[in-house]
């Protein structure tokens, strides 16, 4: 059935996928958003522009099935729409993120049982430190204004085409580049990702189906180790590329930023045993969720690479910052 899908957001990396899915099923598509990034896209989509900090007049009318709320890193940011839409939405999914979760050493957070992150300050910037809490709060927010109505997905690691964050794509950008690369930590140590379609087409699914409560959206079993997701990038690159596996304490010692210098590198302590943050998707993958294959979303993160501008990049090692490491080795 064809729905009035209302995305707040909608243009940049995730909100522009699932506006696409939602666009591919046939849905009518309106979106909010301050009119900056990639104007051009969904052409026959309704555009309405405001600010999710200031100016939301262009939400004091109209009527949805159901709005997605992409943009939402705030508990009053939330609150001002959520409750100004309260009476002429059916449905309310926020995109929230498994850095609600606070401890991570009992294994993959599980929803409902694993202990969330709480806000140490009152406050509402968003640093590394309070982005967790405050979607924890604002997932608070839509429950408690949309109850049953109300649907919380929490993404892990999103990856695919347009990723703005660099951290997928270093590694594939990397594995193209040949030569003699540093691999962080253990070999088999295991990472999750999702890729940013599979995410936004459940998302729909979800919607469609009018489901509601809290979801991990996060690889599904089994997990790929790191050696196996940079041996695939060295397979689809076509490259010569060999990795030389550097440790933890080498990269602590050496002060290497994890995930954003190094992407994809926690170093394993008692807090993240594991090395990484991880979640438990059994619950997401019971209603639908599935995961297209490692080299397809490496292939087309590939394709996506070389086909955009240079830009500065967002995460991964310098050269000259990659050759020190490798000698410190």
């Amino acid at each position: 059935m064809k729905m009035k899908l209302l995305i707040l957001g909608g243009t940049k990396f995730l909100g522009r996928h699932i506006a696409e899915s939602a666009v591919n099923k046939g849905h009518e598509v309106t979106l909010f958003n301050r009119g900056q990034t990639n104007t051009s896209l969904f052409p026959d989509a309704k555009k309405l522009t405001g600010d999710r900090n200031g100016d939301l007049s262009a939400l004091e009318t109209g009527k949805w099935d159901a709005v997605i709320d992409v943009s939402g890193y705030t508990p009053s940011q939330v609150r001002k729409t959520a409750e100004l839409l309260k009476d002429r939405v059916g449905h309310y999914t926020l995109i929230s993120t498994i850095s609600v979760y606070e401890d991570y050493t009992n294994g993959p957070a599980v929803e409902e049982v694993t202990k969330l992150a709480e806000l140490k300050e009152d406050t509402e910037e968003v640093n590394g430190a309070t982005y967790g809490p405050l979607k924890q709060q604002c997932e608070e927010v839509v429950k408690e204004l949309y109850g049953d109505q109300s649907l919380i997905i929490r993404p892990g690691l999103i990856v695919g085409p347009h990723d703005p964050t660099d951290r997928f794509t270093y590694w594939v950008w990397r594995a193209q580049q040949g030569g003699e690369a540093l691999a962080p930590g253990k070999p088999d140590r295991k990472v999750q990702w999702i890729d940013v379609r599979d995410l936004s087409e459940w998302a729909i699914h979800m919607i469609e189906h009018h489901e509601s409560g809290t979801f991990n959206a996060a690889g599904g079993d089994p997990l790929p180790t790191m050696e196996k997701y940079l041996e695939t990038a060295k397979q689809v690159a076509n490259s010569d590329v060999t990795y030389q596996w550097v440790s933890d304490e080498v990269l602590t010692e050496n002060e290497a930023g994890p995930f954003v210098e190094v992407p994809f590198w926690l170093p394993i302590s008692e807090s993240y045993p594991d090395g990484f943050l991880l979640a438990d998707a059994s619950k997401a993958i019971n209603k639908g969720l599935t995961f297209r294959p490692l080299e397809e979303t490496i292939s087309d993160t590939l394709l996506w690479l070389n086909e955009r501008e240079n830009h500065d990049w967002q995460a991964g090692l310098t050269e000259e910052r990659e050759r020190k490491l490798l000698n410190e080795n």
